[in-house]
């Protein structure tokens, strides 16, 4: 059987990450580092899986963007209005359609196992939730403080306004809320 060079280099790659996968200790002893065997192995799979399961997975994932788009085709309505939002919303979609395919065949790992690809996406899909869910409590959270806010200054403003000698009352109120 007849290696090419590549194959050969791979191999030399491997066989030359062995000996760092052993370390020597004090007592001429080897450790072998759990975690070191298992990135080993990771990246030998890798090194022999990269040429057959590469184009694999950049296939799964064009066919899926085609049939979205035609899915979107299918149940447009030229005759149909549209609102404005929509459109964003369909435009932000595709938008973010792209970039998931982008960032899923930039990973390393995608390129080789096209089995990777629904827990890529499901992740990228959670970790967009989860800061779509922080921004909506962040921007809830301030708008009621600024409502807040907006209450005291006006209680404070009417009391100084039409009750005379009642700001220092308001003051001190206004320094237990905020304690």
């Amino acid at each position: 059987m007849r290696f090419r060079s590549t194959d050969m280099q791979d191999r030399k790659m491997l066989f030359a990450a062995i000996p760092s996968i052993c370390a020597s200790s004090s007592k001429k002893i080897s450790i072998y580092n759990e975690e070191m065997i298992v990135a080993r192995c990771f990246i030998g799979f890798l090194i022999f899986s990269r040429k057959s399961l590469g184009k694999t997975f950049k296939v799964t994932l064009d066919d899926r963007i085609e049939s979205i788009q035609e899915e979107s085709q299918q149940f447009s309505n030229p005759n149909e209005v549209i609102p404005p939002e929509s459109n964003e919303e369909q435009r932000l979609l595709r938008i973010s359609l792209r970039i998931c395919g982008t960032v899923v065949e930039s990973l390393p790992t995608a390129r080789c196992a096209p089995k990777c690809e629904k827990t890529v996406q499901a992740l990228l899909c959670r970790n967009l939730n989860v800061k779509l869910v922080t921004l909506l409590n962040a921007t809830s959270s301030r708008r009621i403080c600024l409502q807040d806010d907006i209450v005291t200054g006006f209680h404070l403003s009417v009391s100084e306004r039409f009750v005379p000698g009642c700001t220092l009352k308001a003051s001190i109120v206004e320094l237990i809320r905020e304690g």
